[in-house]
């Protein structure tokens, strides 16, 4: 009789094991941009590495901080002039480094977590415009701030792994809709 009670209390016991949902958590992800900012579709897309951390008190509060950095240039075969015409050419763009903070508010099952991302971002961006010939047109480096958010869904592996897909947008600066599809890893202590 105690080995089939100790059974089934552990049996009842799983989902809490599953349940990592509070408590400190590191991170380490990889990100990919389609950059649409100046209306043409550039063909590379811009990739990033991120590294994550934060703290869960419970579903509802929760805070998270990210650093990444740009690890590819993004170009296309077109660009548009300062005239808002067409041009044969090519535009490079690379995300040199970004910061964001995010409140992050979790919806927990016993096999996934969705979950928002609400917060500020700054990051630090760099183009160069060069013509048909590969001379170069225009350079400009820039940086913006902005709100930041997304939409996620998180995978526990076992009590302290979690594998993340998310969607989100870096900030308003740059695009005005979510543009950022990442995968992380997460540990949580």
């Amino acid at each position: 009789m105690k080995k089939l009670c100790v059974l089934a209390l552990s049996l009842i016991a799983l989902p809490v094991l599953a349940d990592n949902n509070n408590g400190f958590f590191l991170g380490l992800g990889g990100s990919s941009l389609k950059d649409y900012q100046d209306g043409i579709d550039n063909v590379s897309r811009i990739r990033a590495v991120e590294v994550l951390g934060g703290y869960k008190y419970n579903n509802a509060l929760g805070i998270e901080l990210r650093l990444g950095s740009g690890k590819t240039t993004g170009t296309s075969t077109s660009y548009v002039d300062a005239s808002g015409v067409v041009q044969s050419g090519s535009l490079e763009r690379e995300l040199g480094s970004y910061q964001s903070i995010y409140y992050r508010p979790e919806l927990v099952n016993d096999e996934a977590k969705l979950y928002a991302l609400l917060g500020y971002t700054h990051l630090a961006t760099t183009g160069k415009t060069l013509d048909s010939n590969g001379a170069l047109v225009r350079s400009v480096d820039g940086s913006a701030s902005g709100y930041s958010y997304g939409l996620g869904v998180g995978f526990v592996i076992n009590e302290h792994f979690n594998i993340n897909i998310e969607y989100k947008n870096i900030s308003e600066e740059v695009s005005n809709k979510p543009n950022f599809a990442s995968v992380n890893v997460d540990y949580r202590f």
